[in-house]
């Protein structure tokens, strides 16, 4: 067989050009100015809202292209090609629950033509600030499309709805599930426990000594990765005007303000996942009992290709079955099926493109109400003065007569729920006369002064409504319910106490170990160390080192919902630690505790679980390195009788490049450990006197 190499290349040439030429008409489509202030933060404008988001992607992808792509990665179910196994695990789920299919069959009829054109902005932004720089690492990547960005906000619900939990709970049955692809598949997400952690504080002129009304956002994060606070303003003439915190590979403010209004928002669990127990065809395995009927198991085939070693890698093949409840899961223990709150929702960039652009309480109420967004509280505050918290979740409307806590009866369809909770059910408090209100991971019944709580008994059992409170939650209580009226300073002082409250699990945890006769000299003189430890983690504390080490167990094994150890060994244990490391037991809190970035390195107050909440990671050497927590902090201010807003804010690095030959890698890390705040120049003149530079993208 002749082959015409001539008309190959031809062919091959004509099709890139073709390629390429579409590619730069549908760029030429956008224009937007990006003006980075003087700390790097990128101010981007448009004309239209698509034209902002093209600069947003643009800017992101300049700053912080690696955590892009890795997002990107867990989009498409390529997780596994990074990070092995455990990669393969997520995969897997992205995989059998067809998020994929699903935003590809919902995206023309669910998405408004607004957000979609958002959508599409920022993808054609992103494809061109890769076209002009292809490499070997960001090659595979390109062209990103609108799926690619979807799918990474439907994938969110999965971990919203806490399903890996839900495994876990029915893996933790006295038999282990069988199903290999699912084998300690919450492993790899138990680091988003351990930080599932976040402040938000608002005031209004009831509680503040000069009448106006502050806002605290205070969301924790990991501090560096695909979820790590990236800091933008996205304005156009359209009326969009946001600025605050976003992951790198999002088009929209997820924490934040415009001139009216602002928000944060703090992690909450409601019950989002059921689980239903399965009766199976003793004579036929793919059939299960519904109503009286076997009905047969729907089964899937899903590829799983994994990093084994180095470059070697390995597609593995994967059953996945269905039932008309959702997904099953094969224990030794029986077969069970999951249905989670949000499983069929690909609306969540809608939703958050509504709290955007929304100008006040009714219109950002109005954009809550789509319940897209399936969990999170979130603390509101504008310059009207309102202030409000919303306990918000997308709970299923579920029959009170049943426990489903745990697994409930699948061979009645009528237990099969699809219909979410009212708005007007769930628990939301606005304009306490307190006139505050703060949210720290805690129920949304303590959120306030106890004449101002919501009630428990207003709302349905079935929502599942943590109970839980924080070491946080108290402290902060303790510090704003009484007659104080709260200036700036007094509210920033607030944000940055990093004192234990008394009351927390885990002093009381701790003070097992005071109640304790023990003769060794040793252990007197470390005992006594912490019964005179004031539980603050101040730089100059010497009863911190030890005190944190042994609370923070307990911390550890609530986040992750296992009992403790016994106190008295964990003491013993970090004696032992601090005189290896340190030789001593009460080392200061600034030799052991640090921010740490590069070959930068500073001593920061706070701990884990404190309102200046630091979580560390231990090294080689003893030292604690920050590895979550603090990250973007915000604070505004609103001046109800004009309107007018002040807004500061603080990075824990810098404008969150992965450059490190910036100037801007770490330049806020010494105010960051200071406890100060930067202005964000959020206004025009402002920004225009404090200008490092401007481009236009696409560049001329």
């Amino acid at each position: 067989m002749m082959i015409n190499i001539k008309y190959m290349l031809t062919t091959f040439f004509v099709s890139v050009f073709a390629i390429s030429s579409s590619a730069n008409e549908i760029i030429h489509q956008y224009s937007a100015q990006i003006t980075r202030d003087i700390y790097g933060v990128p101010h981007v404008h448009g004309v239209t809202d698509a034209d902002a988001a093209f600069g947003l992607a643009y800017a992101q992808a300049e700053d912080d292209i690696t955590n892009i792509l890795a997002t990107i990665s867990l989009a498409r179910a390529q997780s596994g090609l990074k990070r092995g196994r455990d990669g393969a695990i997520a995969d897997y789920l992205i995989k059998a629950l067809g998020i994929r299919e699903l935003v590809e069959e919902r995206y023309e009829q669910d998405l408004s033509p607004e957000v979609k054109a958002v959508i599409e902005g920022f993808v054609a932004g992103l494809n061109y600030w890769l076209s002009i720089n292809l490499d070997k690492n960001t090659k595979e990547y390109y062209p990103v499309n609108k799926i690619d960005l979807i799918s990474s906000f439907a994938i969110q619900n999965i971990f919203f709805a806490q399903i890996d939990n839900a495994i876990q709970e029915l893996m933790s049955m006295p038999k282990a599930v069988k199903s290999a692809e699912l084998d300690k598949g919450g492993e790899s997400l138990a680091f988003a426990n351990l930080v599932a952690g976040s402040n938000a504080f608002a005031l209004n002129s009831n509680k503040t000594s000069d009448g106006k009304t502050r806002l605290i956002i205070n969301s924790h994060q990991p501090l560096e990765g695909p979820v790590a606070w990236y800091e933008a303003h996205i304005s156009s003439d359209e009326g969009w005007n946001m600025m605050g915190g976003l992951f790198p590979g999002a088009p929209f403010i997820f924490v934040g303000f415009n001139e009216n209004l602002g928000w944060g928002m703090t992690v909450n669990q409601p019950d989002l996942t059921d689980s239903y127990k399965l009766k199976i065809n003793p004579k036929n395995d793919n059939q299960y009992l519904l109503d009286g009927n076997w009905e047969n198991f729907t089964v899937k085939k899903i590829k799983l290709p994994v990093k084994i070693f180095g470059p070697i890698k390995w597609t593995f093949k994967r059953e996945a079955k269905y039932s008309k409840h959702g997904l099953v899961l094969e224990t030794d223990s029986g077969s069970y099926a999951l249905k989670f709150a949000g499983m069929n929702e690909i609306r969540q960039v809608d939703q958050w493109f509504r709290m955007n652009k929304a100008n006040n309480k009714n219109e950002w109420i109005e954009a809550m109400k789509m319940r897209a967004i399936i969990s999170f509280n979130a603390v509101y505050a504008d310059n009207q003065d309102n202030i409000m918290l919303l306990h918000n979740t997308a709970g299923p409307i579920r029959d009170e007569n049943y426990d489903w806590s745990k697994p409930v009866d699948g061979t009645n369809s009528s237990l099969i729920w699809d219909e979410v909770t009212p708005f007007e059910e769930i628990p939301i408090l606005i304009n306490p006369k307190s006139g505050w209100i703060v949210s720290a991971n805690q129920d949304p019944f303590r959120a306030s002064a106890m004449k101002d709580n919501l009630k428990r008994s207003d709302y349905s059992p079935t929502l599942g409504i943590e109970t839980k409170m924080t070491n946080r939650a108290y402290r902060v209580i303790e510090i704003f319910d009484n007659d104080k009226k709260f200036s700036e300073s007094d509210l920033l002082n607030a944000k940055f106490d990093n004192t234990y409250s008394i009351q927390s699990r885990s002093v009381k945890y701790l003070y097992e170990v005071l109640e304790e006769d023990f003769k060794d000299q040793k252990l007197l003189q470390a005992q006594k160390l912490l019964r005179e430890w004031n539980l603050k983690t101040d730089f100059n504390n010497r009863g911190a080192a030890l005190g944190v080490c042994v609370l923070s167990e307990e911390w550890r094994s609530f986040m992750n919902r296992v009992e403790a150890p016994d106190s008295k060994e964990i003491f013993r244990e970090c004696i032992k630690k601090l005189e290896n490391s340190f030789g001593r037991i009460d080392p200061m809190w600034s030799e052991v505790n640090f921010l740490v970035r590069g070959d930068s390195a500073f001593p920061v107050q706070g701990g884990p679980d404190t309102l200046r909440a630091i979580y560390g990671r231990l090294q080689d050497d003893g030292t604690l390195k920050a590895a979550a927590g603090d990250g973007l902090v915000v604070a505004l201010t609103w001046d109800p009788s004009s309107g007018e807003l002040a807004s500061k804010s603080i990075h824990q690095y810098g404008s969150a490049t992965q450059d490190t030959t910036s100037p801007h890698y770490d330049d806020q890390m010494k105010i960051f450990v200071d406890e100060k705040m930067k202005p964000t120049f959020f206004d025009k003149n402002e920004l225009r006197n404090n200008t490092k530079s401007i481009i236009t993208v696409p560049l001329k």
